[in-house]
C-alpha cells in the first residue's frame, strides 16, 4: 500500500508527521500538493490549510482528513479548543473523505479523545496529534473495515476562526470561571490577557507538576525504549510474583496489550517518571463513571533503589483518581502475603471489604471512598 501525508510547513503538527513518517514503512511526507507527482492509495491530509484543487485529489484513492468532532457538526475552525472551551471531556474525531466542501466528505471513522478536564495548551496538542496518528494506523491496519465511507447525515454546525483577541479575560470574573480559557491559550503566539484602564497585561500559564515533576506517561505514548523498560520491570521476579499471572510476557503480547489500550474507555495504564527517573507503573481499570469507582494496580522499578517509591506511586493514583478522573471510590486487591503493600495501604485508609481465593492463595480486597481519603 502505496501511503502519503500531507500537511502545511512549520507548523504545530509538522514533528508528529515526521514521527508517523518514520513509524509507516514507505511512507512519503509532503508541505504542499504542488509537490505530490505520483498516486497513492492513501494521502492523510493532516493540518493542511491550503485548498487542494480537484486534479491532485485525483492522483489518490483516498484523501483522508481527521476533524476534532463529530461531522457534520462542529465544522469549520479549532474544534479541539472550542469544545475545550465548551467544558468539553470527550472530544469525537472524524476520518472524512475530502472534498470541494468544508469539512462535508463521506466519513470512515469516528473515535473519541477523553480529556482530563486539566490540560493546557500543549498537552492538548500532543493528545490530539497522538489520537490523529492512531487513527491513521487503524485505518491502515483495518483496512477491510474502513475502506467504505458513509455519508454525512444530521444537522451541521460551525466553529468560526480564533483569533489573538479571543484570548481575552474577563477581569469580572474568576480564574475558576475562565479556565477553559486560559487552558487553551498559547503563552508565546496567543497568550491570555487582560485590560484595565487602557493597559494590557498578558498572562501566562504552566504546570506546577505535583510531587517535584512526577509526569504520567500513557503505554500508548510510549517510545520502544520505554516499552521494553516495562516489560522488563513486570518479567522481573520481585513483580510477577504478587502478579495473578505469573508468566513471562513476551515482546509481542506486550505490543498487543498496549495496542488494546488505544481506543479502551475503560482502562488506563501509565509509567511514571520523576526528574528522568522511572519509578514504575500504575493502572486503572473498570473506570466505571456511572457508579464513580475504579480499580488500580501499581509496581516500583525494581531495578532502581529510591526511598519512598511506593509511597510516590500510591498518592499518584489516589490524587489521580479522586481529583482527576473525579471518581469516588477506588478499589484493590492484594495477596495477604503482601505484607508491605497491605501495610501501606492502610497507611492511606483503605480499609479491607473482603477476600478471596486465587492461585491458592489469599487475596484481600481493599477500597477506599473519597471522603475518607487522607490526602
Amino acid at each position: 500500500m502505496k501511503i502519503a501525508i500531507l500537511t502545511t510547513p512549520n507548523q504545530w503538527f509538522v514533528p508528529y508527521a515526521k514521527k508517523l513518517y518514520k513509524d509507516i514503512l514507505e511512507l512519503k511526507l509532503f508541505f504542499h500538493y504542488t509537490e505530490i507527482n505520483d498516486s497513492f492509495d492513501v494521502l492523510f491530509i493532516l493540518s493542511y490549510h491550503n485548498i487542494i484543487p480537484k486534479e491532485f485529489l485525483e492522483k489518490s484513492k483516498y484523501n483522508i482528513v481527521i476533524h476534532a468532532s463529530a461531522l457534520p457538526k462542529g465544522k469549520g475552525w479549532a474544534p479541539l479548543f472550542w469544545q475545550v472551551l465548551e467544558g468539553q471531556k470527550e472530544i469525537p474525531f472524524s476520518m472524512f473523505e475530502a472534498s470541494n466542501g468544508v469539512d462535508n466528505g463521506d466519513i470512515y471513522m469516528q473515535k473519541t479523545l477523553k480529556l482530563t478536564g486539566y490540560e493546557l495548551n500543549e498537552e492538548l496538542r500532543e493528545k490530539q496529534a497522538n489520537h490523529i496518528m492512531k487513527m491513521c494506523k487503524e485505518f491502515i491496519d483495518n483496512y477491510e473495515k474502513y475502506k467504505i465511507p458513509t455519508p454525512q447525515s444530521g444537522d451541521e454546525t460551525f466553529y468560526p476562526k480564533r483569533s489573538v483577541d479571543d484570548s481575552e479575560l474577563d477581569i469580572n470574573k474568576t480564574i475558576k470561571e475562565q479556565f477553559n480559557l486560559l487552558r487553551i491559550v498559547n503563552n508565546d503566539d496567543y497568550p491570555a490577557f487582560f485590560e484595565i484602564d487602557g493597559y494590557r497585561y498578558v498572562l501566562k500559564i504552566e504546570l506546577d507538576k505535583m510531587e517535584g515533576g512526577v509526569e504520567l506517561i500513557d503505554f500508548v505514548d510510549m517510545g520502544f525504549e520505554e516499552i521494553e523498560m516495562v516489560l522488563e520491570m513486570r518479567n522481573n521476579n520481585e513483580i510477577k510474583r504478587w502478579m495473578y499471572n505469573k508468566d513471562d510476557i513476551e515482546l509481542d503480547s506486550h505490543l498487543q496489550f498496549i495496542n488494546t489500550l488505544l481506543f479502551d474507555t475503560i482502562k488506563q495504564y501509565f509509567l511514571v517518571r520523576k526528574d528522568e527517573q522511572y519509578l514504575g507503573v500504575v493502572d486503572f481499570t473498570n473506570i466505571d463513571n456511572k457508579t464513580k469507582e475504579c480499580d488500580f494496580g501499581l509496581y516500583a522499578n525494581p531495578f532502581i533503589k529510591t526511598a519512598g517509591i511506593g509511597r510516590i506511586l500510591e498518592e499518584i493514583c489516589i490524587k489521580y483518581v479522586f481529583d482527576v478522573l473525579k471518581l469516588k471510590k477506588l478499589k484493590l486487591e492484594v495477596f495477604s502475603e503482601n505484607e508491605k503493600a497491605l501495610k501501606l495501604y492502610k497507611k492511606y485508609n483503605f480499609k479491607e471489604v473482603d477476600s478471596k481465593m486465587i492461585n491458592n492463595k489469599r487475596v484481600v480486597c481493599m477500597e477506599l471512598k473519597n471522603e475518607n481519603r487522607k490526602i
